[in-house]
């Protein structure tokens, strides 16, 4: 697509995500059949900017906009399902401040493919202009956030445990503590003061060592680190060691098995997902199965086969139970619900885990389009072939920058390290030819 990436429309504000785009993308928002349109954004200084802009669009095909003001995405997509509307959230999850995105719910869940499609070239044949249209209107309504809060904290079991929380100077900051002040009296929160410059600075699930430093110094039992837009949650153990999203999703779904309450028996993850642990599962009777990179195609096998919890590694972790997408808050509460009921640290619940070596390595390219070059996936095929179920590689191109992403996963690290040291140089060799 032209726009839409894996995650929604995402680009440099005021470069590519414009005002001129943003009126065009509210616009659009007539080839959608529901009349109401909530809107919410993290902390970035450049939401306002595309806010207005969506929204004035929006008003002006007749649409009736409510802007909820700062919320993670799952609190977006909590009330579009209360309300069963259309929902606008403005967020580059994880990226840095000068980055911006635009993502489309319905009832929710994100629009479907066909959707994107015709938005796309809705854009691209219809200008910016946009006049008065006295049936739809614009209001703004921050206490629609409240419903989202209530529904977190009515899924909160009170602990004595001493919690970390670091919110990344993004959508949680403003209802973080509030929210977790119902788990325990005991937290330690960083990162909750956002000046619209400094969302994923330093902190948050990309920069796990500050977590983990905040546990380590104040002698907590467990840490928790947001995204951007919080959709997303890393944990470490009261050592400061990071556990990944995979690594939780294997916590909850053993707790709901054991419990006789995990549907179909089965769990859904990703192709970057580490082998060691899809062996664990197993190994404790949970079916697996894999899609491609995405929440979205996570969600398509949970929904089309009845599943209620899959995920990635990067800790986006779906709850088909509670919610329709991912929500690190949500999964942080599971968590520790978990820990408190079994009276077990993050360490016991994880001690079982076999995790097999894995780098992921993200390389600048010129051209991301390279990753479908045939010398670099007739390479991949052969590796895949000659090792069979005993490796796992992944070269892709992201979603939103010109990066080739190459994980590795394999029994022996040493096999790892130079067959990702290997493709380095392939890319390395094929991107210089790029003009």
């Amino acid at each position: 697509m032209k726009y839409f990436g894996t995650d929604g429309i995402r680009g440099k504000a005021y470069v590519t995500l414009t005002e001129s785009l943003a009126k065009k993308v509210g616009k659009s928002l007539s080839l959608l059949e529901c009349k109401k349109v909530i809107i919410g954004y993290d902390t970035r200084e450049s939401n306002h900017m595309l806010a207005d802009s969506i929204a004035k669009g929006a008003k002006s095909v007749g649409k009736e906009v409510i802007d909820i003001g700062v919320i993670p995405t799952p609190g977006l997509c909590y009330n579009s399902i209360l309300y069963k509307c259309l929902g606008v959230m403005i967020t580059a999850s994880h990226n840095p401040y000068q980055d911006n995105g635009i993502k489309i719910f319905f009832d929710g869940v994100k629009i479907k493919d066909e959707d994107e499609l015709r938005i796309e070239e809705f854009i691209d044949s219809n200008n910016d202009e946009i006049f008065d249209n006295y049936d739809g209107k614009i209001i703004q309504d921050t206490t629609l956030v409240k419903n989202y809060i209530n529904f977190l904290v009515s899924k909160i079991k009170p602990s004595n445990l001493r919690i970390g929380l670091d919110l990344a100077n993004g959508a949680t900051s403003l209802i973080g503590e509030e929210i977790f002040k119902n788990s325990s009296n005991e937290l330690v929160v960083d990162a909750n003061i956002p000046n619209g410059c400094n969302i994923n600075f330093n902190v948050g699930s990309t920069h796990i060592e500050n977590i983990s430093k905040i546990v380590k110094d104040n002698n907590l039992d467990v840490g928790f680190a947001f995204d951007g837009d919080g959709d997303r949650i890393l944990a470490v153990d009261e050592d400061g060691i990071s556990h990944s999203g995979d690594e939780l999703i294997f916590i909850i779904a053993k707790y709901l098995k054991e419990k006789n309450m995990l549907v179909n028996n089965h769990v859904v993850l990703t192709i970057m997902s580490n082998l060691g642990i899809i062996s664990s599962l197993k190994k404790n009777g949970i079916d697996v199965s894999l899609t491609t990179v995405g929440d979205r195609n996570v969600l398509l096998e949970m929904q089309k086969n009845n599943y209620i919890i899959g995920g990635e590694n990067s800790g986006h972790i779906i709850q088909l139970n509670h919610l329709s997408t991912g929500d690190g808050m949500l999964s942080a509460i599971i968590v520790l619900n978990i820990m408190a009921e079994l009276n077990k640290s993050l360490k016991e619940l994880t001690n079982e885990l076999e995790i097999w070596p894995d780098k992921l390595v993200n390389l600048k390219v010129k051209d991301k389009r390279i990753a479908s070059d045939e010398r670099i996936q007739s390479k991949v095929k052969e590796i895949l072939d000659k090792h069979k179920d005993k490796i796992q590689l992944v070269i892709r191109a992201s979603g939103t920058e010109n990066l080739l992403r190459i994980s590795c996963c394999a029994e022996s690290e040493s096999f790892v390290k130079e067959t990702i040291d290997n493709f380095i140089k392939l890319v390395q060799i094929i991107d210089a030819e790029v003009k």
